[in-house]
């Protein structure tokens, strides 16, 4: 059995396969929400296919700590990109539509 851990310094505290940076939840987007075939994706990220399996386990016994780590991404997603669209209209400020050709 592959061990999941959780370091604070290793994807923001984010359970991971020991020994690599692949999440927990990198292997569901991929797998179940993806529908990408569990070898495959071992494959891809140098992994045995209990690895994977063993990340699913993890995933479907934790079902309330994944969802509540799933929305906090979601919501640290939307901040940046709301940050990223206030940055992009201080660049390019209020006379940016009049000098464009």
């Amino acid at each position: 059995m592959v061990a999941i851990v959780t370091d604070s310094d290793i994807r923001s505290g984010d359970p991971c396969i020991e020994g690599t940076r692949i999440s927990v939840l990198d292997i569901k987007r991929r797998v179940i929400d993806g529908n990408e075939d569990p070898f495959a994706v071992a494959a891809e990220y140098d992994l045995d296919g209990a690895a994977v399996f063993d990340a699913l386990a993890y995933y479907y016994d934790s079902a309330d700590e994944m969802r509540e780590l799933e929305a906090d991404a979601a919501e640290r997603r939307q901040e940046i990109k709301q940050e990223s669209a206030r940055l992009r209209e201080q660049l390019d400020g209020p006379d940016a539509a009049e000098s464009e050709p």
